[in-house]
């Protein structure tokens, strides 16, 4: 009775989490969309988790994804306002890049579009890279409200690759 418990608060706790979940897709300044997407799945007390889906990027793993809410003030990045800071295991899961890392700063509002389909208004993410405690570079565009095809086909739907920790 006690295994029989514990297994159904899981997935109601597993379930709520996912079932809260959302999806942005990652856009260039130019418009075209990344090949990869953020799929928060989790989102509790100002702390979030979910995983960076690169099934339209060609791999068969994702990156995990996990940070806070936060607002970045109007003072230097292009991408501010409320959102959420989080690091991304995207470099060591595509390339095997283990002294990498990727933060990002990313609204939880899609960017709107007009009516030619270009994104409007500031940036909705910036990422920032470092590689061996060296600064790499950054980048930023809006965040969109569509994802990423694989090959350019329709969009792809949820979680279609396994997780990586």
């Amino acid at each position: 009775m006690k295994k029989t418990v514990f297994v159904i608060a899981v997935l109601i706790l597993l379930g709520s989490a996912i079932a809260s979940g959302q999806t942005f897709g990652f856009a260039s300044v130019n418009g075209a969309l990344y090949c990869d997407y953020l799929v928060i799945t989790y989102d509790q007390d100002g702390i979030i988790a979910g995983y960076d889906n690169l099934s339209a990027c060609g791999s068969s793993v994702n990156a995990t994804i996990s940070g806070f809410h936060a607002t970045v003030p109007n003072d230097g990045p292009s991408a501010h306002g409320a959102g959420i800071v989080y690091g991304d295991s995207i470099y060591a899961t595509l390339y095997g890049f283990m002294n990498a890392q990727w933060t990002l700063f990313s609204k939880l509002k899609c960017n709107k579009q007009n009516k030619f389909g270009q994104y409007t208004g500031a940036p909705g993410w910036e990422g920032v890279a470092a590689f061996s405690g060296f600064f790499s570079g950054v980048n930023a565009g809006p965040l969109s409200c569509s994802i990423p095809g694989k090959n350019g086909k329709a969009a792809t739907r949820g979680s279609t690759v396994s997780h990586k920790n």
